[in-house]
């Protein structure tokens, strides 16, 4: 039986996973894509060189260590947590705060951050006040919240609370329901994931919490697309791109359902075939594949994904051990200050 700790470890670094798969041809159309690396689904990871990350796992380690240094306010804890990763992408020499992902060259480097988390956290940073669902700052529905909230639906204590949070910190920066929404249902998908639920229970499960949310029908109405399409099975490029482009909330979290429940997770192979699906179109490759993978990792594992690729993704350690402190609800205060 896989437990919560092997699932999570396998939802942090599936999400990684996915993101280094994706971010060579974020920017690329699917016919550029056929182009230069072909449809077949890469043997490597590092397909087009190394296996990097994207601000996508650079933004979601800092979420997690923000839970991880939560102390009197989870919120105030995650809005730090946002300036932390902040400090890194300014690149004007100061770095305020410390701990241990600060420490690390790798998060620093800029790796195509949205321009709407660095808008939000630089009003964050001048000293605005957090937005909240009834107070948002903007009216952005970028896919920049949902492919940062997995940690949520790891360390939470309920379903409920995996969705209430992942909202409420997904607020600070995307102020439309659709980029927060999605963030706070796949949450709560995650967090029933890890705790071994089938994917389609854990979507309906998310999905009664989400029925009382306003703001919520574009969300539902696309991923009743995504649920509808995926009885056809294994979707093509045309399929995926039905969904949008995957640079919104909603369509990003619709596309890597999609890839996810027709992924054949019986072997590694199957895997990576479902992750190059959630690639291989003319969208925000990276965050779809990135989504995809978290998915994918709760569902199988750690030890179900492909071994090889779990080796070459940068940073795959770092990523481990704050899985693994997630779920231990790790108190070193060297890492986590």
């Amino acid at each position: 039986m896989v437990e919560l700790l092997d699932r999570a470890r396998g939802c942090l670094i599936g999400g990684a996973i996915g993101d280094a798969l994706g971010y060579p041809v974020e920017f690329s159309s699917t016919k550029e894509i056929l182009r230069d690396h072909g449809a077949a689904t890469p043997d490597k990871l590092d397909y087009a060189g190394p296996a990097l990350i994207s601000d996508d796992t650079q933004m979601t380690l800092f979420v997690a260590e923000g839970i991880l240094r939560t102390q009197a306010s989870w919120l105030a804890a995650a809005v730090a947590a946002l300036l932390r990763w902040f400090e890194t992408q300014k690149h004007d020499g100061a770095h305020a705060g410390n701990g241990w992902l600060l420490s690390l060259p790798a998060l620093h480097e800029k790796r195509a951050p949205g321009n709407t988390n660095m808008t939000a956290c630089r009003a964050l940073a001048e000293g605005g006040a957090p937005a909240a669902v009834l107070r948002p700052s903007n009216d952005s529905k970028g896919c920049g919240a949902v492919m940062r909230a997995a940690p949520w639906g790891i360390a939470a204590r309920s379903r409920g609370e995996a969705f209430i949070r992942a909202r409420d910190t997904s607020v600070i920066t995307h102020g439309h329901p659709s980029g927060y929404l999605s963030a706070a249902h796949f949450a709560a998908v995650v967090w029933g994931l890890v705790r071994g639920e089938p994917l389609a229970d854990a979507l309906a499960e998310a999905d009664a919490i989400l029925a009382d949310e306003p703001g919520r029908e574009e969300l539902v109405a696309v991923l009743k697309k995504a649920t509808d399409l995926a009885r056809k099975g294994p979707p093509s490029t045309a399929t995926i791109e039905a969904l949008g482009g995957g640079w919104t909330g909603e369509e990003a979290e619709a596309i890597a359902v999609l890839c996810a429940l027709t992924a054949d997770v019986s072997t590694p192979r199957g895997i990576e075939d479902a992750l190059w699906r959630a690639t291989m179109h003319s969208g925000d490759s990276d965050s779809t594949a990135a989504i995809a993978g978290n998915l994918l990792g709760a569902i199988v594992g750690v030890d179900g994904l492909p071994p090889a690729w779990v080796a070459a993704v940068e940073l795959g350690e770092v990523v481990d051990q704050v899985a693994r402190d997630l779920v231990t609800g790790s108190s070193d205060r060297v890492r986590y200050p």
